[in-house]
């Protein structure tokens, strides 16, 4: 994998005191896994993005189990179908998660929450949708969730390829917003007191979010974005911000512009790293943590798309990116991967991203 382009090839330093790993193939012959939660320390859910849904135990010898679950209203259009997926903070009394998914009718991106039975054979929906309308335009979805220490929900959206949509602050493409799972919007929202959409959105100005993550220890968080043909983004999500995407031109949508358009929004939040001049598409996030990960523990792992492999980044205590390194264990042997999580016991686990041979890969320190 060749460096990143507009940033610096790695130096061997940035690998100093980091571990080999060992990489395990734990699920086999899924099609398009986007997600995976942990629902207890041996257990978690993982998602397909056609529409199916299985609980994995974490020995690979146990067959994986498929939930039960109507997603008939999923519709696989492009990139869409159903992504992002959360546990709630209580699941284990509640036995709630939440998927983000594009609709068929009415057409849009919604988050739904599900009730998982007790013998996890089956998922039933849990009322009405935490949020829906969210626009529904090929191909950039976003769908990523993120729960908060607050109990609060963030969902990473995409603009929809609609000019208007990431600026526009009544339109809830192009953003990052934040809910309630009961679908009202927190008191401390930007513009909770709004009537519109409006009062759902934490920050605005994004093309398209694939990726949030909280830094542990901190009340830092951090998203991926995909931008272009140049400058993905990895960005500290703040309130009330504007990011700095405006597609909107004369003739409509137009991509020929900054991803980060400082000379037109100068109070615009300038992105913690970027790839420049080509892209990598960084897609699921996730910090390393623990004293077996040596130097990686602190930093955040990027799953790659284009590049197909991981990136980590070492972050100062601001945020800020203070070097890159490639993860030779998982680059160009896995293909696309879509998201990685740590898991309770302190390991990786990385979803592959190329059709129907996917896997779940299972990485440890040697």
């Amino acid at each position: 994998m060749s460096a990143v382009a507009g940033v610096a090839a790695p130096a061997a330093a940035d690998r100093a005191g980091a571990p080999g790993l060992a990489v395990q193939v734990v699920q086999r012959n899924l099609d398009i896994p986007w997600d995976l939660a942990f629902t207890d320390s041996t257990h978690y859910l993982l998602n397909e993005r056609p529409g199916r849904l299985w609980l994995v135990n974490t020995n690979p010898a146990v067959p994986r189990q498929r939930v039960a679950a109507d997603f008939s209203g999923v519709v696989t259009i492009a990139s869409g179908g159903l992504m992002g997926m959360v546990v709630d903070p209580g699941f284990a009394t509640n036995r709630l998660f939440y998927t983000c998914q594009t609709n068929r009718t009415p057409k849009d991106v919604r988050v739904v929450r599900w009730r998982l039975s007790a013998d996890g054979t089956r998922a039933v929906r849990s009322g009405t949708p935490v949020i829906s309308g969210i626009p529904l335009g090929n191909p950039h979805y976003g769908c990523r969730l993120l729960f908060l220490p607050d109990g609060s929900l963030l969902v990473g959206t995409g603009d929809a390829a609609l000019a208007s949509g990431p600026q526009s602050l009544t339109s809830l493409a192009g953003k990052i917003l934040r809910v309630l799972p009961n679908g009202s919007a927190p008191r401390d929202n930007p513009w909770a007191s709004a009537t519109s959409p409006k009062r759902f959105v934490w920050n605005y100005g994004h093309r398209n979010v694939q990726g949030l993550a909280a830094r542990p220890g901190t009340t830092q968080v951090f998203s991926a974005e995909h931008g272009p043909d140049w400058d993905d983004e990895i960005n500290l999500v703040l309130k009330a911000r504007n990011y700095g995407w405006d597609p909107k031109g004369p003739d409509g949508y137009n991509q020929d512009v900054p991803m980060t358009d400082l000379e037109k929004f100068p109070n615009a939040v300038p992105a913690k790293w970027t790839s420049g001049a080509s892209t990598i598409a960084p897609s699921g996030i996730s910090f390393v943590t623990g004293s077996a990960w040596g130097t990686y523990s602190g930093q955040l792992f990027a799953a790659l798309l284009k590049d197909e492999g991981v990136l980590a980044l070492a972050l100062d205590a601001a945020g800020n990116v203070r070097s890159t390194a490639q993860v030779p264990e998982l680059n160009d042997r896995f293909g696309r991967l879509r998201t990685v999580r740590q898991a309770p016991d302190g390991s990786l686990y990385v979803l592959t991203a190329n059709g129907s041979t996917d896997q779940v890969l299972r990485v440890t320190p040697k």
